[in-house]
């Protein structure tokens, strides 16, 4: 089967949805924004390389070098193999409402996107999906734990430290319509 045809129906292309682009500190024109800063300028969803913290979803406000990370209850500093998270088609992508308690109700059927992963026991890897919270004005963008049955909490830098909340937007791809 062709790689890019919906399996349900065979002559339905998939649409590519989304695609991580290197940053090199210029935010592209198809990076899909994430959210604004407290100023209310646009922010956009990044990931980056943590030692030991796997790659880890989180906000780039233009111009910036490098990335604050949640990770270990802390906003961890890193500029290694960052990202911004880009598409050709906007539309394919919708944040949806979600409570740590709901989020596999909520995104039946949709894709959650994902936005990196976290090390687990004996070298798993455990995959982290993009969310968005409102805290203190800013719409900020984070790592959603949706994995190991428990509460699916979003984890975003906040007020310089890792922030915890289980009311949050996650990022979910659109399927093409009239398939899947």
């Amino acid at each position: 089967m062709n790689p890019h045809t919906c399996h349900h129906c065979h002559h339905h292309p998939v649409p590519e949805g989304y695609y991580w682009r290197d940053y090199t500190g210029e935010i592209p024109n198809d990076a899909f924004p994430g959210g604004h800063d407290s100023n209310g300028q646009p922010t956009y969803i990044g990931q980056a390389y943590l030692p030991n913290g796997g790659v880890v979803p989180s906000n780039i406000y233009r111009g910036q070098a490098g990335m604050h990370l949640p990770s270990n209850w802390k906003a961890n500093y890193s500029d290694l193999a960052m990202k911004v998270l880009c598409t050709s088609s906007p539309s394919s992508l919708s944040w949806v409402n979600a409570t740590a308690s709901d989020i596999h109700l909520v995104t039946a059927g949709k894709q959650l996107v994902i936005g990196g992963y976290h090390p687990g026991a004996k070298g798993t890897k455990k995959l982290l999906n993009v969310g968005r919270a409102l805290h203190q004005g800013e719409l900020s963008v984070g790592k959603l734990l949706a994995y190991d049955g428990g509460p699916d909490k979003l984890h975003f830098i906040g007020g310089g430290t890792e922030i915890s909340v289980a009311s949050y937007q996650a990022l979910v791809l659109n399927s093409p319509s009239g398939c899947c």
